[in-house]
């Protein structure tokens, strides 16, 4: 859609090149470079100061240049040149080594200056116009001898003919063409006009700078080429000698001659350009020196610009995808909404994060999830337009800039287009694996064009889509910030909440069903807020996992919960009563750290026995992650507390966990247990849950138990535990004392805090 800033000045450094490339005298040199940098630069002024006079200028009438206020710009004595009609510019110029002294000076109104990429282009531009100048004024020189003396004219055509090689060289560069061939044609043009000696360009290995590799070669014999691709530096003669001394170095022994330029890359020396004439009398003059260190600095302009361009490309573009990465393209965003707010336009940008992509770098290593990302990459693209832009914002987020539509529908049908792409398997050496996408669709207002706002609104817009689906697009709406402003300040209340130890546990009894009798306890956690009272666990519980609040809020519920029971065993076998078990959920989020130690920590301190803890798994977190956890799972287990599975039926991976992990207690979802009051199919189905736990050897809880009819089908289902409000409602520490101990009892009314 828009160029990239820094590439964009290596490719007009290549079109004042090849725009030089097209004259052959001085006065148009200087006229085309400066309209062509003026143009490039969109400068109010360039012009080219030589030997304390004014060559060239745009932007003032003929003849009236300041060169007084030129000539106090590169003496640095003032940074502005008063342009007529745009008043004082911002300056900055570059001088070349010819003599007499010549400077690039260019002047810009506005009040941000020049870049510093934009200051390499002008430096790069004088030195471009330097060479060019040194080798038009070189020609004319000849042409003025020739005029003089008939015998310089064959010196004159040859001239000519390396003009029109050099100048070949430049159009190639500028048109971008591929390094090994226009390196190619440096050393045919320089074995042609050496009279059909030997010429190898060699450059240093960027592997082994010790190496030389034989880069280009034209005239060499066939046999001498192979047996000569690779030389150390020490080893090459004449090419080690210019390259270690940076300077043309030549050779004349009997039977050999030759001479070699150093090439160099922004200054520093990567090689050479060698002449070499087998036998005979050959003796290389200054004619010949010239036109070799002609090639050897074509060469030169040629990797450094290759290289250039290579490591802009590089630092502008992810390198697993070759998409455009974050920083260019928010400098293209920024750049995109500036140009359409001042025709009236508005952009679309899609905010894509990809669903399930950490499974796969966790299981199949990074390697493969390379594999995918690239793949993204690819699918993206072919989504879009040529026009439009699609970025790698980083690891799985991308973004797709898209302008030149006429309504915003338009948008939401290249969103659909990257879901279903995204949707298709990803084939990994013959395993096919599946990830996702959620998207966020943002649209710019013309009236405010902010890069920044742009992502946060796709962003935000993507958050939502990732709430209440995943697998989906949402259009951002103003409401969605507010929403997430709403959870960052719930984020910071629950901060404050576990500074100020406001979580408080609840019990809620596990009963047999058949008499009613407390067999265990569910812990389930509250937030006492000081202003807004009791506050369900609904309410903070999906805000908690999101910011990993979970990991503390769970730690201090599990050893509240721990102690407490620990504390009502006790006197529970004093009173010849049995054990109760208590059952804690335990978020997936608490799974990935060092889990089994703290639990075995947290059942030391409290003095509960391992057999009366058992550690519930919501069926829809481990549906997505229990098998990165299966480990942990097997160390808790063999610590000898329980597992269980909690809203048995809501997920897709029941039957697997139950076959591949350690699980001993199923709890039936509430859902089923509504059903019993209805349709008979349902419970047909409730029936099924119950007899495959009886089968499995499982142990089988149904949670949600309201009324006696519900109470008495799961008992003809063979069901033998259950818990709901038909026994009890989650009880604070007091209740659930009362309940579970003997009458007497002396108890604290005090609900417990979290962390006691």
């Amino acid at each position: 859609m828009y160029d990239i800033a820094a590439a964009l000045v290596v490719q007009q450094l290549a079109e004042f090149l090849g725009a030089l490339s097209e004259v052959s005298d001085v006065p148009n040199a200087y006229r085309i470079a400066t309209t062509s940098a003026a143009r490039a630069l969109d400068a109010e002024m360039v012009a080219v100061l030589r030997g304390g006079a004014v060559a060239a200028a745009v932007g003032f009438p003929a003849g009236q240049a300041p060169v007084r206020e030129l000539s106090a710009v590169v003496s640095g004595e003032r940074a502005t040149v008063d342009v007529p009609g745009c008043g004082p510019c911002q300056a900055i110029f570059a001088p070349s080594a010819i003599e007499p002294p010549e400077y690039l000076v260019v002047a810009r109104g506005g009040p941000e200056g020049f870049t510093v990429e934009e200051a390499s282009l002008v430096r790069g531009m004088a030195r471009v116009l330097e060479l060019h100048v040194h080798m038009v004024q070189s020609l004319a020189a000849e042409r003025r001898q020739a005029a003089l003396n008939s015998e310089l004219v064959d010196s004159l055509s040859e001239r000519q003919r390396l003009l029109e090689h050099l100048s070949g060289i430049q159009r190639a560069i500028a048109r971008r063409a591929p390094l090994p061939r226009v390196l190619d044609m440096i050393t045919v043009g320089a074995h042609e006009m050496l009279g059909g000696d030997g010429v190898v360009l060699w450059l240093l290995d960027s592997d082994e700078p010790g190496m030389l590799v034989m880069t280009s070669e034209m005239g060499l014999p066939k046999r001498a080429g192979r047996r000569l691709s690779r030389l150390t530096v020490a080893e090459a003669g004449t090419v080690g000698r210019s390259i270690a001394e940076d300077r043309l170095v030549t050779i004349a022994e009997p039977g050999e001659s030759g001479l070699a330029v150093p090439v160099h890359d922004s200054g520093t020396v990567v090689g050479a350009l060698a002449a070499t004439a087998q036998g005979g009398d050959r003796k290389y003059e200054k004619r010949d020196r010239d036109i070799l260190h002609a090639f050897a600095e074509h060469a030169s302009l040629a990797v450094t610009d290759a290289k250039t361009f290579q490591a802009l490309n590089k630092a502008h573009h992810d390198q697993v995808t070759g998409l455009v990465s974050r920083s260019p393209f928010m400098e293209q965003l920024q750049r995109g909404l500036s140009v359409a707010g001042r025709a009236g336009d508005r952009l679309g940008l899609l905010f894509v994060d990809l669903d399930g992509f950490k499974l796969v770098n966790d299981s199949l290593g990074h390697a493969a999830g390379d594999t995918v990302l690239a793949e993204v990459g690819a699918r993206l693209r072919a989504c879009v337009r040529g026009m439009d832009t699609v970025a790698r914002l980083g690891g799985d987020e991308f973004a797709v800039l898209l302008a030149g539509f006429e309504t915003d529908d338009e948008v939401v049908s290249v969103a659909e287009r990257v879901l279903d792409q995204l949707k298709r398997p990803f084939d990994l050496t013959g395993q096919d694996v599946f990830i996702g996408a959620s998207v966020g669709i943002s649209l710019s207002d013309p009236t405010s064009p902010d890069a920044d706002a742009l992502i946060r609104d796709a962003d935000l817009a993507m958050y939502h889509a990732k709430r209440t689906g995943k697998g989906r697009y949402e259009v951002f709406r103003p409401e969605m910030q507010e929403a997430f402003e709403k959870t960052v300040n719930l984020a910071t209340d629950l901060r404050l909440a576990l500074e100020r130890d406001e979580f408080v546990v609840y019990y809620q009894p596990i009963c047999t069903l058949a008499d009613g009798a407390p067999v265990g306890l569910e812990a389930l956690v509250r937030w006492q807020h000081p202003a807004r009272g009791m506050v369900a666990p609904m309410e903070f519980i999906p805000t908690a996992e999101e910011t990993e609040l979970i990991v503390p809020i769970g730690h201090r519920v599990l050893r509240e919960a721990c102690r407490s029971t620990a504390a009502w065993n006790r006197r529970r076998a004093l009173a010849g009563l049995p054990e109760l078990t208590v059952h804690v959920n335990l978020s997936t989020r608490q799974l990935r750290g060092d889990t089994p130690q703290m639990v075995a920590e947290v059942l030391g301190e409290t003095g509960l026995a391992p057999s009366s803890l058992v550690l519930e798994i919501t069926e829809s977190h481990q549906a997505f992650d229990l098998a990165q956890v299966c480990d942990q799972l097997q160390c808790l287990k063999g610590l000898g507390v329980g597992l269980a599975i909690d809203d048995f039926g809501t997920g897709y991976s029941s039957l697997l966990a139950l076959r591949e992990f350690p699980i001993d207690t199923i709890k039936i979802d509430k859902a089923f247990v509504d059903n019993l009051d209805g349709c008979s199919d349902r419970s047909d189905l409730t029936r099924a849950i119950v007899q495959l736990g009886r089968t499995v050897r499982r142990d089988v809880v149904a949670e949600g138990v309201e009324s006696e009819s519900q109470r008495q089908a799961l008992l003809d289902c063979g069901c033998r535990l259950g818990q709901g409000y038909l026994f009890a409602k989650p009880l604070d520490h007091a209740a659930a004392t009362a309940l579970v101990l003997p009458a007497p009892a002396q108890v604290d009314a005090t609900p417990a805090r979290a962390d006691r």
